[in-house]
Parts: structure tokens; sequence; C-alpha cells
């Protein structure tokens, strides 16, 4: 009885072992255990498609998980610009420590981008965004830290925009990261342009301080969000705005509109910088400079000898001579629209503070941010209803460079619109 017994437990190891060499050869729940234990790669966040191309020196040394995180970062912010149900303020908290300044401003910037689509004449959300990455220098900090800098562009596509492609950057960024408790955090971030660095200024100028406080920061997000959603509307009502019938003078030489905004979208490009420095000089802040290029392509003059001058023969500003330097007006923003207010016409022709029914194609955008003409832009399509209504304007810009980019979603507190005419000689 027991030489059975021991006989049978014998065979069971036997055909247990058996049984367990089986599985492990043939594997035969593979595909389920690597479904259930095996982490799969992050699910999309939105139903933008969203890819990146990333331009790497060899020489830079870099950790991969922080270029994830940085292209999760920029996913997440496309993203709140496709998908009205996209939660923000959820996602930010995954990136940046507690109570980071940083976190609310990023927060900001994706608000501020949502809330103008979400307040457009037309359906601006994205379909797909295709973000360019160039790393320009990577720094060890100690042991568990790392400061990123990079250059950031992004190609856009909209869904109700079927065949036009825009663009928007190139952005210059600096990413701070620390490793706490075995796991990466971002803990400083800053942008020079584009929604970062409006929703930074626009957030500081509601505390009140260029040095706010975390708490400072999070109680005033929701007064920002506010004043943007009425930015936005009437935004979006002077673009639909029809504005006044005006008989307007017969300028000596027409604008070339056509001429203007073919220069407009040679010389401006989100994959590289794109400036004609060979005959003109490159700025810091080059909207003004660039607007005034594509005016000129289209009258052809300068303006030497008026009350007030345009003009462009070198960098330096020089009001003595008529045949040198540049005056402020082909640069600066103000400075643009109070020539076109206080020129006695004669030189270029223009008109300030004009409604969006009277812009065409070549004309011109200025963004305004706390009273200030911060950036401009020139006009190359405009956006229509099957009646001829104009709803928005595709711009292209220098400084935050921009490619037919609608002017609903443009980062600004308000926006100006200055109407070109032409250019008389006397």
């Amino acid at each position: 009885m027991k030489r059975r017994a021991l006989a049978a437990v014998l065979a069971g190891i036997v055909a247990f072992s058996l049984a367990t060499a089986l599985l492990i050869y043939f594997d035969p729940f593979k595909s389920i255990f690597d479904m259930v234990f095996v982490q799969q790669e992050e699910p999309p966040l939105s139903s933008v498609e969203y890819s990146s191309i990333w331009h790497v020196s060899e020489e830079t040394e870099e950790v991969s998980e922080l270029r994830d995180i940085i292209d999760r970062y920029f996913e997440c912010f496309y993203s709140a610009l496709g998908d009205r149900e996209f939660e923000g303020e959820r996602v930010m908290e995954g990136f940046f420590v507690d109570s980071c300044n940083d976190s609310v401003y990023s927060l900001a910037a994706m608000t501020s981008g949502a809330g103008r689509l979400a307040r457009s004449n037309i359906d601006l959300s994205l379909s797909a965004v295709k973000t360019h990455i160039r790393l320009e220098n990577v720094v060890k900090v100690n042991k568990d830290g790392y400061i990123y800098t990079l250059k950031q562009s992004a190609e856009l596509t909209h869904k109700a925009m079927t065949g036009i492609n825009s663009g928007e950057g190139i952005y210059t960024h600096t990413f701070i990261f620390e490793r706490i408790g075995g796991n990466w955090y971002l803990t400083f971030h800053e942008c020079d342009g584009g929604a970062w660095s409006y929703a930074e200024k626009a957030l500081n100028a509601l505390c009140g301080t260029n040095s706010p406080s975390y708490s400072q920061l999070y109680n005033s997000y929701p007064k920002f969000a506010q004043k943007l959603a009425e930015n936005a509307k009437s935004n979006a009502e002077l673009i639909r705005t029809s504005g006044y019938d005006a008989n307007y003078p017969q300028p000596e030489i027409i604008y070339n509109r056509e001429a203007a905004a073919e220069y407009a979208q040679r010389w401006t490009s989100v994959i590289s910088e794109s400036r004609n420095t060979e005959q003109w000089a490159d700025y810091d802040n080059d909207s003004g400079n660039f607007i005034s290029q594509c005016i000129y392509s289209g009258v052809g003059e300068m303006d030497t000898r008026g009350n007030y001058i345009w003009k462009w023969f070198g960098p330096h500003v020089n009001y003595t001579k008529e045949d040198e330097g540049c005056s402020m007006s082909w640069t600066e923003g103000d400075n643009f629209r109070l020539y076109c207010t206080g020129n006695d016409r004669r030189g270029l022709c223009a008109y300030a503070d004009m409604a969006g029914g009277q812009i065409e194609k070549g004309d011109i955008v200025q963004l305004v941010t706390a009273g200030s003409a911060v950036s401009q832009a020139v006009v190359t399509d405009i956006v229509t209803d099957v009646y001829g209504n104009k709803l928005d304007f595709l711009v292209c810009g220098h400084d935050s460079d921009l490619v037919r980019y609608p002017v609903s979603a443009l980062h600004c507190d308000e926006i100006r619109f200055i109407k070109i005419l032409g250019y008389n000689k006397d």
C-alpha cells in the first residue's frame, strides 16, 4: 500500500514537472502575460495625432527618460488644443514638483490656446501636430539634476482647414529636471515666446508683481481664464465686424498685395529661421522689421521726408540724414501705428484701427498686450464662409515665427488691424 502511494506521488511529481517543462517551452499564455504584466506604451492623450522630430547634436549627452518627458510635455500642450475634454490641470501636476510656479504658467499657456479656439468664429481645433525639437545644450547639475535648452516649433493641421498647414515657433525653452524619490520632475521651465511668454506676463500683471508666489498665481488663474475669454470674444467680434464704407484716396502707387503676401510666405518657416539678412539686418524682436519689409516689397518706396518717417537703410536709428539708418516706425509696433495715424498721406498711405471686414491680403495685424503692440504679422490668407463673410485671417510673421497662423489663435489681449493702400511720392 505504501509502495503504491509512493509510486503515485512520484508519478505526480514527474507529470507536474513534465507539464511545467512543456508550458515553459511552448508558453501558450505568453501573449496574455505580456498584456497584463509588461508595461505598455503610454496611450495617446487625446484625438490629436502627435509626432515629434528631434534634431540633436552628436556631442550632446542625453538622458532618454528626460527626452520622453519633454516629448510628453509638448504632447500635453497641443492635446489641449484638440480636445475640449482634456484635463490640463491634472496632467500638469504629473510633470512639476509641488507648488512650482511654472506649473501654473504652463496651465495658463494651455488655457490661452484652448480658450481662444473655443471662442473663434470657426473650429480651429487641431487634428495633427508635428513638433520639431532642436536640442542645443544639456548641462548636468550635481548628481540628480539636468538643464535642457532647446528650440521648439510645430507644424499644425486644423480640422476645419483641409489642405492648409499652419506653423508656430521657433521658441527657446529651458527645462530644469531633478530626480526626487527615484522619479524625475520639472523644477523650472521658461520660454521666450508664444503662449508661455504671454501667460507669464498676463498672470504676473494680475498678481501685481514679476515675482509672485505660487498661491498668488494659483488664486489669479481663474481671473486669467475669465479675462482671456472676454478678450477672445472681443477679438472674434472684431474679425467679423464689417466696418464702415470709406472712399479711400487713390495713392500714386497701388499696394501690390500679392507681392507683399508672397514675400511674407517666402521668408517665414518653422523648420528653420528664415531671414533675408543679405538685404536687411535681423533684430531680437524682428516682427516690425519683417512687416515693413513685406510692405516695402509691395510699394517699392520708403518715406524719408514726411512729417513722420518710415525708412530702413541700416540697423541704427537716424533721423538727421534721409538715406542713412532707420526710423522707429520701421521696427516698433506702436511707432508704426503712430506713423499710420499721424502722417500726412505723403509716403506710405495707411490707416490704423480698422475692422476685420476692411482687411485684405497684405494688411497688418498687431498683437497688443497691456496696451502695447508686442508683435506684428502680415495677412496672407482670408478664411470666409460660403457667403463670403470673413471669419478669420491667416498670418505670417517673425519674432515668434508664424506660418499661415490663425489670428483667432494669437496669444495677446487684443488685436489691431492696419490697412495699407499704397504710396504717395508728393
